[in-house]
């Protein structure tokens, strides 16, 4: 549910959705136009066709009834004028037949002459010699209402002539008006081709029981099937006089080529409408994808670039800088190679995809061992290394289609096309690096996409630039704090830093109430050390003392070499005075073994070390005071070096210089 809210949401704010949306209704608009003058346009040939239909419809019928009427009264001029005026009109005579043969001659629709006996059973006579059974029974013929006289049977097809024709029949009257018998004659219905019929519109004759009789289509006359029956929409008329029935249908196909003669003009505006409907819709959509991807690129870089001043590994800018392109340009893939101090051949520094299996097959390539089939001269990273100029390949240009490695990793195939950018430090001018953007399709690196692909990798080369000069300052000003700082020899602080401990330890314990202590530490007889063993074992010595007071002291404590043999000691945070003779203790432990100096020289350490303890900082003037009053007990002590117990004295301020066991008793005493 929340998926297609998001969707929904999407859809209806994204502009290019909007602008197919707008294309596409305007588009729905010109459709229904054309749609609604098609329309009126198939209503007007609808109603131009019916009324033309009821015209010929019409026309048809009159024609047909005169044609069947004119036989007719062929028929009965003849039966009055020869046949009737003698009292047995079935008495024939060489004169009444070579009459009839005469007449049939001169009347192309008249198909032969009959008679037939009273009851219509047997033919008497025939021109066309046919044999004594006629081709339909009595019931087979309608008597006309208009003449009783008439009548007319339903339409065959004489084989032997292959005539299409009508049988029709009147009666032989005798003197008395009796029926003596019937003369008969089959009109030829191939006469209906006279009639004047519409080519474009179908025309369905049929007599009694809607039995077809004739079937007007494609300009011809042509005999119905019998399931030539119509249904649906059409129009009909009666034959006057007959008992048949006109029907009048406009053939789909003559509509349809009459309706589009007429609409394709009207159409083609519609249609370049259309047309320029779609050409705009393509322009305008690619033009704002390109609006919106620059605006999408221009976001990125600023992101990217906002990234890039947090950042203090040049590993977590090329990292920043793969998973931005694969996010923002959808890339399958983006990759930053460098090359390897050891081999000087490129590796691998991070690697961003889409798929972990594209990610497990691109890391396969990189590193593939067969330096023929991926790792030669022409490898795109390499190329661009060596040049320092941006290359854009496509895939298939670069590994073959029977490479081993493709074969195995199939999932490379989805990669189209690639581009690099080389990663240049600015100071130097080299590159660093080489950055390897991978896609799906053939061509879609467009310039604006090159342009942020530029931008992001000249960010990248402008803030490794900073980071190392960054690294090169901070290491100067390690060089240069060192050497201010700190003692060359011992890598103690030196008096400089001292200074800075001691005013700073002294307005904490001043601000924390609690006690400080400063101790001067000589080493003893080492002018004797220096004659016998020379300078190097001298400066050896000190470098050991030095280690071994900076792992006896504590965290809080310091100690710094203040010239030639001298160190200085700093206690702070001392809650009580205990805590610091804890100290001395574990610095006494620390300096009784002697120090093994090279060629297997063991000395032993003697020093001598004069402590000034402040159980109130306030109180103290300044820092030279609590030095002054240190060196004093470091003379003190070293005065009694030959019967001291300890290496130290503390110098007290109320009870001015004691010996150590003095000092002890009176803090014993408190």
């Amino acid at each position: 549910m929340h998926r297609t809210k998001r969707l929904l949401s999407t859809i209806q704010y994204s502009p290019v959705f909007l602008l197919h949306l707008f294309f596409i209704g305007m588009a729905v608009l010109f459709i229904a136009l054309w749609g609604w003058r098609a329309e009126d346009l198939r209503a007007s040939l609808h109603k131009e066709y019916r009324y033309r239909g009821e015209i010929a419809l019409r026309s048809i019928a009159d024609q047909l009834a005169g044609n069947l009427d004119g036989h007719f009264h062929d028929l009965t001029f003849f039966r009055r004028s020869l046949l009737e005026l003698d009292q047995n009109p079935q008495l024939l005579t060489s004169a009444k037949k070579s009459a009839m043969i005469t007449f049939q001659s001169t009347h192309r629709g008249i198909a032969a002459i009959h008679l037939l006996d009273a009851q219509a059973k047997k033919i008497i006579w025939s021109s066309e010699g046919q044999s004594p059974i006629p081709l339909l029974k009595v019931t087979e013929f309608t008597q006309l209402k208009r003449n009783p006289d008439y009548l007319i049977g339903r339409r065959v097809v004489l084989l032997k002539n292959k005539i299409w024709v009508m049988p029709m029949r009147e009666h032989l009257l005798n003197h008395q008006g009796q029926v003596v018998g019937y003369i008969g004659s089959p009109f030829r219905l191939s006469r209906l081709k006279n009639i004047h019929t519409p080519a474009d519109m179908d025309i369905l004759i049929t007599g009694a029981s809607h039995i077809p009789v004739a079937f007007w289509k494609s300009g011809t006359w042509q005999l119905p099937a019998p399931q030539d029956r119509w249904t649906g929409h059409y129009l009909r008329v009666e034959v006057p006089g007959y008992p048949w029935t006109a029907y009048v249908r406009w053939s789909s196909s003559a509509f349809a080529h009459n309706f589009w003669r007429q609409n394709i003009w009207q159409s083609i505006p519609f249609i370049a409408i259309l047309l320029f409907l779609l050409i705009l819709d393509r322009l305008s959509v690619r033009f704002l994808r390109q609006l919106l991807d620059l605006r999408q690129y221009q976001q990125a870089a600023l992101l990217m670039q906002q990234s890039l001043l947090i950042q203090t590994k040049p590993k977590a800018m090329y990292a920043r800088l793969v998973e931005t392109i694969v996010r923002e340009t959808n890339a399958v893939a983006a990759f930053v190679l460098g090359p390897d101090p050891m081999t000087e051949s490129l590796q691998i520094s991070v690697l961003e995809a889409d798929q972990k299996d594209l990610r497990e097959s691109l890391v396969t390539w990189i590193t593939a061992p067969n330096l023929k089939d991926l790792r030669n001269g022409s490898f795109l990273p390499e190329r661009v290394f060596r040049s320092g100029q941006a290359e854009e390949i496509r895939f298939r240009d670069e590994v073959t289609e029977n490479s081993p490695v493709m074969e195995k990793r199939p999932q490379l195939r989805r990669i189209r096309s690639m581009i690099a950018y080389p990663i240049i430090l600015q100071d130097a001018a080299q590159v660093e690096a080489v950055l390897v953007v991978a896609h799906a399709k053939t061509k879609h690196f467009s310039q604006a996409l090159k342009a942020l692909i530029g931008q992001l990798v000249s960010s990248v080369g402008l803030a490794l630039t900073l980071w190392k000069r960054h690294n090169a300052l901070a290491d100067a000003e390690a060089e240069i704090r060192k050497v201010a700082y700190y003692d060359s020899l011992t890598g103690l602080a030196n008096r400089r830093l001292l200074n800075e401990r001691l005013q700073k330890g002294l307005a904490r314990a001043s601000q924390n109430s609690q006690s400080i202590a400063l101790g001067i530490l000589d080493v003893d007889d080492f002018k004797r050390v220096n004659d016998q063993y020379g300078h190097d074992a001298g400066d050896a010595l000190l470098v050991i003392i030095a280690r071994r007071l900076e792992e006896a002291l504590r965290s809080a404590d310091c100690v710094a070499r203040w010239g030639g043999d001298e160190f200085v000691l700093l206690f702070e945070g001392l809650e009580k005075r205990q805590v610091l003779e804890d100290v001395l203790l574990r610095l006494e432990r620390a300096l009784e073994s002697p120090a093994k100096l090279s060629h297997g020289v063991l000395l032993p350490v003697r020093v001598s070390l004069g402590i000034y303890f402040c159980k109130d900082a306030g109180m103290i003037e300044n820092q030279d005071v609590m030095l002054r009053c240190a060196d004093q007990a470091l003379y003190a002590i070293k005065a009694k070096k030959l019967e001291r117990s300890r290496f130290w004295m503390i110098y007290d301020a109320e009870l001015r210089l004691q010996s150590e066991s003095e000092a002890l008793g009176d803090m014993a005493t408190q």
